[in-house]
């Protein structure tokens, strides 16, 4: 069993100050200002200014340009078109009043990471720090990780042995409780639980879950309500109300080949594991390559068929694969952010409503 692991003090005051350098921009500017000239390049009077895939999503929906049309669009006719019609709608909506739009900047590359029609109060670093700091001092929390993103996104996941709890009947399946904090652009400054599984030291954050909860403001109404949120959730040990459930029918339930593929390219995305590589984690060529001795032609599927297609591999150890790479150095690039990142995904993945095989029903036929 890998031990409790935590971080210095001088390696939490070193991040701090990272994070408090890093701290997000924000700039008001008019609608009527921005010119889309590609998906990662807009200018604002004129200049031109580098924007993030989030970014330039954010602007499609302010405009009123679905995500899925868009891509249906796009693939019809062309980005030169797509460009054409987003800046049309960007004038159709400046002219109905919605004149002023918010954009967020990294600090560093002054790159736009997210546009907000209605910005939403922006929790500083500092803040978000100082209230973090309270809370870990108040339930006796210790800091596995703390990471800070290139857009001036934090992350840091506290938790403790005293918040030890098992899952009845279920041999190694022991963990430790704690919170998962996170300040972003886009995400605020929301804080959900963190299980620590003491077997393989791995960790999952479950942000899914009905117990993570978004800090909107620090007015005293919404801080009580936000610190007995908190007080509720140490109250047992931080465990979520659907894990325990969530954990047994995740160890029975097969991974379908669409939520396999989803996982192994999780872990692509995050990472530089080429496509061989992450296979030590998620069996996905192995499953590929039984379906194909079995008759069936993966590569021809579609998704909706994928769905349909059951593997050999369960839900829980599809969780397993994804948080033992996001947790531990298995010799790949990986940003520590993109490890809680990660670890989210695989919270995910465990607090899905419904996976793709509950529904499956015996039948005599």
């Amino acid at each position: 069993m890998k031990k409790f692991e935590t971080i210095s003090a001088a390696n939490f005051e070193a991040m701090s100050k990272k994070a408090i350098d890093n701290q997000p921009l924000r700039k008001e500017v008019s609608l009527k200002t921005i010119q889309v000239l590609h998906d990662d390049v807009m200018s604002i009077d004129g200049r031109p200014v580098k924007i993030t895939t989030g970014a330039f999503k954010d602007l499609c929906k302010i405009v009123g340009l679905p995500v899925g049309f868009d891509k249906t669009f796009t693939g019809t006719f062309g980005d030169k078109a797509r460009q054409a019609l987003i800046n049309r709608l960007k004038t159709v909506a400046a002219s109905k009043g919605s004149t002023a739009v918010s954009l967020v900047l990294a600090p560093g590359t002054r790159q736009i990471v997210g546009i907000q029609k209605d910005p939403k109060e922006i929790i500083s670093n500092r803040t978000f720090l100082d209230t973090t700091t309270r809370i870990i001092d108040r339930y006796g929390l210790e800091v596995n990780s703390f990471s800070v993103g290139s857009h001036g996104e934090v992350a840091i996941n506290a938790s403790s042995p005293k918040n030890a709890f098992s899952i009845g009947g279920l041999p190694n399946e022991d963990h430790y409780g704690g919170i998962s904090f996170n300040n972003s652009p886009d995400g605020g400054f929301m804080v959900s639980p963190f299980l620590h599984r003491l077997v393989c030291a791995n960790g999952m954050v479950g942000k899914a879950f009905t117990e993570s909860m978004q800090l909107e403001g620090v007015g005293p109404g919404t801080m009580e309500i936000f610190w007995n949120q908190i007080a509720d959730l140490a109250r047992r040990k931080f465990k979520p109300l659907e894990y325990e459930n969530k954990i047994r029918e995740a160890m029975v339930i097969k991974a379908s080949l669409s939520e396999m593929e989803n996982a192994y390219q999780l872990i692509r995305s995050f990472s530089d594991a080429a496509f061989n590589e992450v296979e030590a984690w998620i069996p996905y060529q192995e499953t590929r390559g039984a379906f194909h001795n079995h008759g069936v032609d993966t590569v021809t599927l579609s998704n909706a068929q994928k769905k349909c297609a059951k593997t050999g591999t369960t839900i829980w150890e599809l969780i397993n694969g994804m948080t033992h790479f996001a947790t531990h150095d298995n010799g790949f690039k990986i940003d520590d952010y993109d490890r809680t990142r990660l670890q989210i995904s695989a919270g995910g993945v465990l607090s899905k409503p419904t996976w793709d095989m509950s529904n499956i029903v015996s039948t005599p036929f």
